[in-house]
């Protein structure tokens, strides 16, 4: 297993890209040095590095590369598992920035080759890989797309109910920033969460958001904002539950706003779930199975992706 620190300044921010990116002075590629530390799932052990090729484009401002995490022979995680002999898998825990209006401190974790993973103490904390869902399958909608997608059988469901009829293609995005939806399926998602919360909180729209509420009339737990559940009803009979913690975006001091936003193409997939709504909740993928799993909201059970151990044994 190898363990990324992701914090304030980090080493790489991550997509679902076929490869690293990294900027360059000349060329379309070029051969780097990527570095991760070997964890025995609750403490890093030792650093490691090993050589991967990159493709040459401009670094996000502060970051020296991006970890380019698809389906492919020369993703990441393609890379660690053939030169360090582990699986072809991962598992990411991004931290939040804070954009709840709850408290984040920006610092989560990539974990590559497979579990299981224990976070910071008390030391009889059950591992977080017991949390996992039970896997999806992985499915491969977009012919030559490096991305991971599964699919809605069931459509999404506010408070229980379905507003939009599946079946639906889900994408998962890292640099995608909020939850983006065909502007079918995002209308009634959209009607459905608006008569679900009702009218007592609602105030004028923030942009880019279409619904928002005045946060001091909400309540608030655990798991956030107290707002009506978003199911995304997964093939299999998985759920995949977004609470507000992971629906409500904090735009100012007294405001906030239902983070889903109707997609400016047609050409995606019908859901394409976001960086926001991925926080705080550990997502597994395994390439070797073609599988997601996933856990609910982190904080909703008193810990986050920043209660992962980044003290070095020994």
């Amino acid at each position: 297993m190898f363990l990324i620190r992701n914090s304030a300044n980090p080493l790489s921010p991550v997509s679902f890209a076929n490869t690293t990116t990294t900027p360059c002075s000349s060329g379309t590629t070029t051969t780097v040095t990527l570095s991760a530390n070997t964890t025995n799932g609750a403490n890093p052990l030792s650093p490691v590095s090993f050589a991967a090729t990159a493709t040459c484009a401009a670094a996000p401002s502060g970051t020296a590369a991006v970890a380019g995490l698809g389906r492919s022979s020369a993703s990441f995680p393609a890379r660690v598992a053939s030169t360090q002999k582990v699986a072809n898998s991962f598992a990411l825990c991004l931290p939040s920035d804070g954009r709840t209006g709850f408290s984040g401190n920006g610092v989560g974790a990539a974990i590559f080759g497979g579990g299981p993973f224990y976070l910071a103490p008390p030391a009889d904390r059950e591992a977080i890989t017991t949390l996992l869902s039970d896997p999806v399958p992985l499915r491969q909608p977009f012919a030559g797309n490096p991305g991971y997608f599964v699919t809605a059988t069931g459509g999404i469901a506010i408070d229980g109910s379905v507003a939009a009829a599946g079946p639906l293609v889900v994408g998962l995005s890292t640099t995608v920033t909020y939850t983006q939806l065909r502007a079918n399926v995002y209308s009634r998602v959209i009607a459905a969460f608006d008569r679900a919360l009702g009218q007592t909180a609602k105030v004028a729209a923030v942009a880019p958001f279409e619904l928002c509420y005045d946060a001091s009339k909400l309540g608030s737990s655990l798991s956030g904002y107290s707002v009506p559940q978003v199911d995304v009803l997964l093939e299999g009979g998985t759920n995949f539950t977004v609470v507000g913690g992971n629906s409500m975006a904090q735009v100012n001091t007294n405001t906030a706003c239902f983070a889903f936003l109707k997609a400016a193409t047609t050409t995606g997939p019908p859901v394409l779930i976001g960086g926001f709504q991925l926080e705080n909740r550990l997502v597994a993928l395994d390439n070797a199975k073609q599988q997601l799993s996933f856990t609910g909201y982190l904080p909703a059970r008193g810990f986050s992706c920043s209660n992962f151990n980044f003290t070095r044994a020994g």
